[in-house]
């Protein structure tokens, strides 16, 4: 009520007075006064009561009409159209004016007007089609503002995707995802395939298709699919609902369908294919998986055998190998430590381990994912999550401390258990390694430290020593009674 008394507030007191002064004859006495014509004064102010009047109608049309049309649809009327009823309004006012104070007749007037128009219009054509074509567009309602639409010529050759942030008389405006504005002329978009993935509702339903190889079982192959796009959408909550799905075997291998659920005004499709796939490519990598690829009727030599990756030849090897805690222990000790490791698999909203708990052992995740807890009152705060090719545990492995987390496993996870008779024997035939499982243990501790990037190299390197000493400390009081060694000593104390 406000607005409307603020948009009519001015024009109405302007037509007021207008009527007034001509009611009063204020023609006469102004123009007795100055010496100016008294006709040539009552038209100025006819023609300013004409132009309040022209001013109130149209506020009052948008006031009572468009305004309450948009409401009942949604959505915001479009200024084009509020446009076109404006100048309408205008073109009568200026017709009338002209009848009755110039007594222009009205059918010359048209006339007149309709050739002068016939005449611009060949000039400006093009201005005129996109005029109309933007109104088509608005009263569609294919697509308004604020709405994320992919456009794609009639070829298919041109794709453009953005977000609507204008339609005007000439043109709609796209503000793609690189923050470009995209200006296209409403004749193109009416002739554009016009895909709004803001209808019928803002979130939409995404997949993308991963082909893998015949020997890669379905339960594992579903497995890490599942892992990867949980990890998207935990990094961006605008991925939601995911899950991945058979969707068809081929030539090449069994293709897999990985499917979410995306507001593409928070993240565009674009934006989240790249998230998904960065996933997707670390994940088959730590895994061992590769993408299908076409097939030859004869093999040279015998493909891998995917589908038991963890427990192929060399497999082990490799996943320690990329593991951060065990970068210094040399080769023939890390190949004894990944024969002696345990292969534990976890059904999804299983425990790993529970904060708190007392533990010997760590685990090194194989395929799947979990998610990191740490006690918050009465409820549990999930922080963080790891994917294959991660760790968790080491301090308890090591020192025997109680575990520090709880972790649940967010799918069906593989991950390899490493318990304290496996790491005393590896120490008692390398000592040495000892050293390198403190440093590293030690650097994973301090890379949590917000405040590190600022600090300088000295100071780093300082503290990185100092906490290996202590967790080399608790090593040797925790596994020293078995590994009578002398080199464990000496190392701890150096």
């Amino acid at each position: 009520m406000r607005g409307a008394i603020r948009l009519l507030g001015i024009p109405l007191g302007i037509l007021l007075a207008g009527l007034c002064a001509i009611h009063v004859g204020a023609a006469e006495a102004v123009g007795a006064r100055t010496g100016l014509s008294a006709r040539a004064i009552f038209i100025v102010l006819a023609i300013i009561a004409w132009m309040a009047g022209a001013i109130i109608l149209c506020r009052l049309t948008e006031i009572l009409f468009w305004n309450p049309l948009g409401r009942s649809n949604g959505r915001k009327t479009p200024r084009l159209l509020i446009q076109i009823t404006n100048v309408l309004i205008y073109a009568t006012v200026a017709l009338t004016m002209a009848a009755t104070l110039f007594q222009v007749p009205l059918t010359g007037a048209i006339a007149t007007s309709s050739v002068i128009g016939l005449v611009v219009g060949f000039a400006v054509k093009s201005l005129i089609s996109d005029t109309f074509s933007g109104i088509a567009l608005n009263l569609d309602s294919g697509f308004g503002i604020n709405d994320f639409v992919q456009i794609l010529s009639r070829g298919g050759t041109t794709r453009i995707m953005g977000r609507v942030t204008e339609i005007n008389w000439r043109s709609t405006y796209i503000l793609t995802p690189e923050n470009s504005m995209m200006v296209i002329p409403n004749t193109v978009m009416s002739e554009s395939i016009v895909l709004n993935y803001s209808k019928p509702d803002r979130m939409g339903e995404f997949e993308m298709v991963v082909s893998l190889d015949f020997e890669v079982s379905t339960d594992r192959a579903l497995r890490v699919l599942t892992a990867v796009i949980q990890a998207a959408a935990r990094e961006n909550d605008a991925i939601y609902d995911v899950k991945a799905r058979l969707s068809e075997a081929t030539g090449n291998g069994i293709n897999y369908k990985i499917k979410y659920m995306l507001d593409p005004a928070k993240l565009p499709p674009g934006k989240a294919k790249h998230l998904i796939l960065g996933h997707l490519l670390r994940q088959l990598s730590t895994t061992g998986l590769q993408l299908a690829h076409p097939k030859l009727d004869n093999w040279s030599i015998e493909p891998q055998d995917f589908g038991r990756f963890a427990e192929a030849p060399g497999s082990r090897f490799r996943l320690l190998n990329q593991v951060q805690l065990f970068v210094g222990i040399d080769a023939a000790t890390l190949h004894e430590l990944a024969d002696r490791m345990t292969l534990r698999k976890f059904s999804a909203g299983q425990r790993l381990i529970t904060a708190g708990e007392p533990g010997q052992s760590m685990f090194v995740m194989s395929e799947g994912l979990v998610s990191v807890r740490i006690p918050q009152g009465d409820n549990e705060l999930d922080v963080a999550a790891f994917v294959p090719g991660d760790f968790f545990g080491e301090m308890s492995l090591l020192t025997g401390e109680p575990r520090s987390a709880t972790v649940v496993s967010v799918t069906d996870t593989v991950a390899f258990e490493i318990d304290k008779s496996d790491i005393e024997q590896v120490l008692e035939s390398s000592p040495s390694a000892a050293e390198a499982l403190s440093m590293a243990a030690a650097e994973r501790r301090l890379a949590s430290d917000a405040a590190r990037s600022s600090k300088p190299p000295e100071q780093i390197a300082e503290e990185r020593s100092t906490m290996a000493s202590k967790i080399l400390a608790g090593m040797t009081r925790f596994l020293g009674r078995k590994l009578p060694k002398p080199e464990l000593a000496q190392i701890a104390t150096a």
